[in-house]
């Protein structure tokens, strides 16, 4: 009877088990398909199972196109800064498949076991695989049953289709902003009026806007609200006191509002007004027209809440015209600040490099669209000995072109007067410190040439490291030195040296070079800046420096150049 009634047990703890699978997975399809939001759906995918089965971690990565790449898009239970994250994913699993089962030598794998993903389920749809769910161990450690993967298998066949779903109104969705973005585009043409075009003053709109409204309805009370960062604000009142008050909860309002219905809106109503109308852009509300009661007693009807309507979105479109020019005035302002900075910058480099004997070099300085502050020069300090320099100043404008002045007028006034290097640097670091804001800083790399020794002493504080490629290709970084300019005061500096052998090459950049991104958001790296170097043995200093920002420039065609571009590169010739 005791064995019996074990086994009994046991099959109703089975049965209690799949119903509560079954629950979980009807609850599961509920919520995934009463979304629409491709968010919410990828949350739910994870949140709902974790709970069930007290699992410690998760991860959804969606593909994006016909590429074998997959986006990070959801996770829980590991760090937010992962969202992103790409992979290279060829040959995705095709039914549910612990990770340590999977060949090991696809390149994809570690990123799983780095994170303690063990179970991979694919989202497979009628355009093949287009995501894959992914699952940590569970928090009290016990291994995945045969039931539980049978569940999470019959889950990525629910979430695939909502996925699906909601990728399409994703589309569907940002098919339809570009429409309203047109659309927006021939209201602006055709629907505004005379009068309203006539002036970028957003006050004489306003004004305009209320006499309009006072004229043609009868009223003697009318204000105009608009939205700004924090909420409403009063841009025009007549009739009543300029100083009332706007009430965040204007921002809701969606459709006209009779007063006196609605105790939310009940301060507008005891100060005199009657009805209120948003100005709506593109199904926001951006502006609010509050309007008095009709001199006349009677009450407003649908058309003249829909004339209000009407006329209050024509407003709102010349306001956002009065805004935008404003913020076209201010670009202009900006630009020429940038202009300024950019002339201040070109300014600060050398025109020509001085010929070295028994040593070519040679230097180059592309300026972004956007003014930055790198910098390079060679200072002649001696006979045969020369001062070399590249730096990157944080920051963009005119404050970084000052920056990398206060840097050059420095450099140019310590580098002549023989002292050490690293006192030198150390100077520069504090002066740099005392006269900027704690987030301005400087990354230095500096060396003398001594071409009567053949010699490079320098000391890089805080700089991408330059590289020393040897004629057979044998290359180090010069790394010694210490932090950045401007972090810290009474920092100390290290110096090193350098032989220099016959077709030995030195090559400093800016993180223009190794940042260059292509249209898929890589990176150029310092490692295709080694490899350039290390197969152009022959070539000059000039030519071993445009053959880099040539692969660069080949590399990121089609993207936007995100920062100056900046190297300088000797090569010993005796």
């Amino acid at each position: 009877m005791t064995d019996k009634k074990a086994h009994s047990d046991a099959s109703e703890r089975r049965l209690d088990q799949q119903l509560l699978e079954l629950t979980s997975l009807f609850e599961i399809s509920r919520s995934l398909t009463s979304s629409l939001s491709i968010r919410s759906i990828l949350e739910n995918i994870l949140r709902i199972p974790m709970g069930h089965m007290l699992i410690g971690r998760g991860v959804v990565l969606l593909r994006k196109g016909d590429k074998a790449v997959f986006y990070l898009e959801e996770l829980k239970g590991l760090q937010r800064n992962l969202i992103g994250k790409t992979l290279d994913i060829v040959n995705p699993p095709e039914r549910a498949s612990f990770v340590n089962e999977i060949d090991e030598s696809a390149e994809w794998i570690p990123f799983f076991k780095e994170f303690g993903i063990e179970l991979l389920l694919p989202l497979n749809s009628s355009q093949g695989t287009i995501g894959i769910i992914g699952f940590g161990k569970k928090i009290g450690g016990q291994p995945f049953k045969e039931s539980e993967v049978e569940f999470l298998d019959s889950l990525s066949n629910i979430a695939a289709t909502a996925v699906a779903n909601g990728l399409m109104v994703e589309e569907i969705q940002k098919v339809n902003r570009n429409l309203d973005r047109k659309i927006q585009q021939l209201n602006t043409i055709f629907d505004i009026s005379r009068e309203l075009n006539t002036t970028l003053d957003s006050r004489k709109i306003g004004s305009l806007m209320s006499f309009a409204v006072m004229g043609e309805l009868l009223v003697n009370k009318c204000a105009v609200f608009i939205r700004e960062a924090e909420g409403m604000c009063a841009l025009v009142a007549k009739g009543v006191d300029p100083l009332l008050e706007a009430d965040a909860h204007l921002c809701e309002l969606s459709t006209p509002l009779i007063l006196g219905s609605s105790e939310r809106y009940d301060y507008y109503h005891k100060i005199g007004f009657a009805a209120l109308v948003p100005m709506r852009i593109q199904d926001e509300t951006k502006g609010v027209f509050a309007i008095g009661p009709k001199i006349s007693g009677a009450d407003f009807d649908d058309a003249d809440l829909e004339f209000l309507k009407t006329l209050g979105n024509q407003a709102m479109t010349s306001l956002e015209n009065a805004r935008l020019f404003e913020e076209t005035i201010e670009k202009q302002r900006m630009e020429e600040e940038l202009n300024l900075a950019r002339n201040m910058q070109q300014g600060l480099l050398p025109s020509c490099l001085p010929e070295l004997k028994d040593y070519e070099i040679a230097g180059l300085n592309i300026p972004s669209r956007e003014v930055g502050g790198d910098y390079y020069d060679v200072i002649p300090i001696a006979e045969g000995i020369y001062g070399i320099a590249i730096a990157d100043v944080s920051g963009k404008g005119a404050g970084a072109a000052l920056l990398m002045a206060n840097l050059q007028a420095s450099l140019h006034a310590l580098a002549v007067g023989g002292i050490p290097i690293e006192e030198m640097v150390a100077r520069i670091n504090n002066l740099i410190y005392e006269n900027t804001a704690m987030d301005k800083y400087i990354t230095f790399f500096y060396g003398e040439l001594d071409s009567n020794a053949n010699t490079f002493s320098f000391c890089n504080a805080g700089h991408n490291p330059p590289y020393h490629v040897h004629q057979n290709g044998e290359a180090e970084e010069l790394m010694a030195g210490g932090i950045v300019l401007g972090m810290m005061a009474n920092m100390m500096f290290e110096t090193a040296q350098i032989q220099l052998m016959p077709g030995d090459r030195i090559v400093m950049f800016t993180d223009g070079i190794t940042e260059a991104f292509d249209l898929q958001d890589e990176e150029f790296g310092e490692a295709r800046v080694l490899a350039l170097v290390q197969e152009s043995p022959d070539l000059s200093a000039e030519n071993v420096m445009e053959k880099i920002v040539s692969e660069v420039r080949a590399y990121s065609k089609g993207a936007p150049q995100a920062d100056d571009i900046t190297m300088v590169v000797l090569k010993a010739t005796h």
